[in-house]
């Protein structure tokens, strides 16, 4: 328990240092973990290889359900047909073409990253970084009024307490300035000469 604390605080600390290396550490694990994760379709065995394309597929009579999901006889059928190109040995996009020369590109589950299909894969990536600007945005703003809404408005009384010092200000320049007075006369001497 005392180490999860110690890593809690750790963590939460400030030091630049500190974020630096973990922010490195993070990316590392990352990336090994990406790595880790690449899969090529040769270190699967065949029946794995079958099950990965039967996700891969959409059923063609069957509404929003792949191979894998379908119980269809035409489902069936083409699970069986993937299996055999498997054990003679086409790779998996040659499966994937068969099927799309086959019954078109509706047969795909996922649409192929080019042309307009493109918009599928990029949209989603936009709309994401739109909405969280937008959530920063909104809650910029809700700090703002929040922090506007915190700072004291000067009450009536003390406006008018404010107000009343500044005109007894103004009436004692006025009076010395007045005509007759010793500062006018050489403020308007001073002003006649210039």
């Amino acid at each position: 328990m005392n180490l999860l604390r110690a890593s809690v605080m750790l963590f939460a600390s400030k030091r630049p240092e500190f974020l630096r290396s973990n922010a490195v550490l993070v990316l590392v694990a990352v990336l090994f973990l990406l790595l880790s994760a690449c899969v090529s379709e040769d270190d699967l065995s065949p029946e794995q290889r079958a099950y990965t394309l039967d996700k891969q597929f959409m059923c063609p009579v069957c509404d929003g359900q792949t191979l894998d999901q379908s119980h269809a006889q035409l489902a069936e059928d083409m699970k069986q047909v993937i299996r055999e190109k498997i054990d003679a040995g086409e790779t998996n996009q040659q499966i994937r073409d068969y099927f799309v020369d086959r019954y078109g590109e509706v047969v795909l589950a996922a649409p192929e990253a080019s042309g307009f299909n493109l918009l599928v894969w990029v949209m989603p990536v936009f709309i994401t970084g739109f909405g969280l600007l937008t959530v920063a945005w909104v809650l910029k703003n809700m700090k703002r009024k929040t922090a506007a809404a915190a700072t004291p408005t000067p009450t009536p009384a003390l406006a008018d307490r404010q107000l009343e010092s500044y005109l007894a200000k103004v009436d004692a320049d006025i009076n010395r300035l007045r005509p007759g007075t010793s500062s006018s006369k050489s403020g308007s001497q001073n002003g006649g000469n210039e």
